[in-house]
């Protein structure tokens, strides 16, 4: 996986049923995206103007959103076959 810098490393934030259409490798990458953000914005080394910039993305660790979007990828995960 190539490692994106800056507000690059936003992932998408998708729906249940847009998730469930994907492949299991696109899920497993979309896992390890997902790992890759950062924890806060406090611990950032993005400015508060990237940050705002970013809209119907995923930026941070401590936010529900992420948590919630964990917590589906893993529960669609757990129903697919091994790769």
């Amino acid at each position: 996986m190539k490692k994106r810098k800056g507000i690059a490393r936003a992932v998408d934030v998708l729906t249940i049923e847009e998730l469930e259409t994907l492949p299991t490798k696109v899920l497993i990458a979309r896992l390890k995206r997902l790992r890759f953000c950062e924890e806060t914005a406090e611990t950032s080394d993005l400015s508060s103007m990237e940050i705002a910039s970013v809209s119907h993305k995923i930026l941070f660790k401590n936010t529900l959103i992420w948590r919630e979007a964990y917590a589906q990828l893993k529960r669609i995960l757990d129903l697919r076959e091994d790769v």
